[in-house]
């Protein structure tokens, strides 16, 4: 090929290669301009968790007891911060937070430099109006709108509906679901139902530009709210049975004794659990813990049954036959056991002879002491643990406890001690070594209303799906069958009418039904007493079973709380 051939087919090669490129050019720029801007002043793609809205919790006629309500939550996105110190002090200038505490949350948290880290939840309006206000000089410092736990009826249901705070580094290293921003169910329902309750993530891809602004987004994968989880509960008598209890230290209940079902459960002093939604202040929460307000007193506290023990006592005598229906014992106004003395309640007097029906609606001490002595430890023990007493109720609360059934070998293991008559005679009436929680003592004496059948007391009813399916159904669980001769058992539900009956009694029997009592004085102290009552309704085929309860009690005596327990019946047979 001649050089001037060679020379043409190169600018030819040159020409067309520069008209490509100019082609290229001018459909970039012109043609394609606008998206071209449009991609530049984005920054990054983030992918982006999106949390879930917790599921409500309502009482078994919908009515909700805690929901999310809207709230803003300050956050950083530590990737954004374009001058740490200003934004840092900006922050704690408007909030107060340390300018310290909030670079360690930042580096606590965990989380990618892209990330939400919020540093203050709930925040006021003045606050995120002034946040709104230096966007710009603030990038990496933002408001998002988000949701917090509301308890509709505040300090009302909190000893089964328990509260939510923030995750621990426990709960961080033990399920995965978790990040640092989270909150999660700490007591109560809130707890036992946590993964019902706390929905299932979400997540999207989105282009954000240069301050840390969403521009598009282009993969979302919306995040599922969580189950609705539905009670036991009747706030009606929740409400009414929070009033009984008043200011004083004690645990109300009601349960449905044909299923196990809690209608209403009480334990004060108790607290507003809206205040531990976003934090609270070191005094408020020094007075709670100097309360024990955290502790549900229900199942987390036991104590001596005192005479509302005395069933169990004469069960296992009328069942191990040391007795039958029909014996008569003599009692004096005191007895003499082992060379020390002990009286009868209502010493100097005394009840004579007694048969058991007699002695139970009388509570009389020593006919206990007697008829304990006779039975023996061993026969107390034996039928005590066959009803399930000293053993958690399985009841659907986190940290329950037992409570406790003494014997001779349980007294030499744990003390070191033998066993003597004394402690026999104490244990035959609630005291000495004996401890129970409310929940168990009531569980028991739904067994006595049911004749030998305990179902497990429950809060569950059902867990309804955002598109209201129904998840899970509560069936009653039998507990406990036991088969006793029913002359036993009407027995001491004969002896325990009989208490009602009594003038200072009577006023239980709302409307003129039939309703079987027991009450128990407990000795704690030299100078302190605990009060209990407990009554089932109506005698045959009852529908209601109601505890009240009073720690360090300033009443007379356990006769006092009669009207309290009417109160409770009422909201049933009125």
């Amino acid at each position: 090929m001649k050089e001037s051939n060679k020379s043409k087919f190169l600018y030819t090669i040159i020409l067309i290669t520069i008209s490509v490129l100019v082609a290229r050019l001018v459909f970039i720029q012109i043609v394609q301009g606008n998206y071209y801007r449009e991609l530049s002043t984005y920054r990054s793609i983030r992918i982006i968790t999106e949390e879930p809205l917790r599921g409500r919790i309502l009482d078994r006629n919908g009515v909700v007891l805690a929901e999310n309500v809207p709230s803003y939550d300050l956050v950083v996105v530590p990737e954004d911060i374009k001058d740490k110190n200003r934004e840092l002090n900006f922050i704690s200038s408007i909030t107060g937070i340390k300018t310290a505490d909030i670079q360690t949350t930042i580096d606590k948290s965990g989380l990618p430099d892209y990330s939400d880290i919020i540093i203050k939840k709930d925040i006021s309006k003045e606050e995120m109006i002034k946040i709104e206000e230096h966007t710009y000089e603030i990038p990496g410092v933002k408001v998002v709108l988000s949701s917090k736990r509301h308890y509709t009826f505040g300090e009302i249901g909190e000893a089964f509906l328990g509260f939510v705070g923030k995750v621990t580094e426990t709960d961080l290293n033990t399920d995965e679901f978790y990040n640092q921003n989270d909150v999660i169910g700490k007591q109560g329902v809130e707890l036992q139902y946590e993964r019902d309750l706390r929905g299932e993530k979400g997540k999207k891809e989105a282009l954000v530009d240069v301050f840390g602004r969403e521009k598009k987004i282009i993969y979302e994968e919306s995040p599922v709210m969580g189950n609705d989880v539905y009670l036991t509960i009747d706030i009606t008598v929740q409400k009414d049975l929070e009033k009984i209890i008043g200011d004083k230290n004690g645990v109300a209940i009601a349960m449905d004794p044909t299923t196990g079902e809690i209608l209403a459960m009480v334990s004060h002093p108790t607290f507003d659990p809206n205040l531990l939604v976003n934090g609270i202040s070191q005094k408020a929460f020094e007075q709670i813990l100097n309360e024990d307000a955290f502790l549900n007193r229900a199942i987390q506290s036991h104590y001596p049954p005192g005479s509302t023990f005395k069933p169990m006592t004469l069960i296992s005598a009328l069942a191990s036959k040391t007795i039958d229906p029909k014996t008569t014992i003599y009692c004096g106004n005191s007895i003499n056991i082992g060379g020390r003395i002990f009286k009868d309640w209502i010493y100097p007097s005394a009840f004579g002879y007694q048969n058991p029906v007699e002695g139970l609606a009388n509570s009389s001490d020593v006919f206990f002491y007697r008829v304990g002595l006779m039975t023996g430890i061993d026969q107390i023990d034996k039928y005590a643990n066959l009803f399930k007493l000293g053993d958690t109720t399985g009841i659907d609360l986190p940290f329950e406890i037992s409570g406790l059934i003494p014997s001779s070998s349980w007294k030499l293991e744990n003390i070191g001690e033998n066993w003597y008559i004394g402690d026999t005679a104490n244990t035959s009436i609630g005291q000495g070594y004996v401890l129970v929680t409310p929940i168990e003592l009531i569980t028991f004496y739904q067994a006595i209303a049911n004749n030998g059948i305990q179902f497990t007391p429950h809060f569950l009813l059902k867990v309804i799906s955002p598109q209201n399916k129904v998840i899970f159904e509560y069936n009653k669980t039998e507990r406990l069958n036991l088969t006793l001769p029913q002359e036993i058992l009407d027995t001491v539900k004969n002896g325990m009418e009989g208490l009602s009956n009594k003038p200072d009694m009577s006023i239980v029997r709302v409307n003129g039904i039939s309703v079987c009592s027991k009450t128990g004085t407990a000795e704690v102290g030299a100078n302190s007493v605990d009060h209990w009552l407990v009554s089932f309704a109506p005698k045959e085929n009852p529908e209601i079973l109601g505890l009240v309860f009073f720690e360090n009690s300033k009443f007379p005596s356990s006769h006092s709380l009669a009207p309290f327990m009417r109160d409770l019946l009422k909201n049933f047979f009125e």
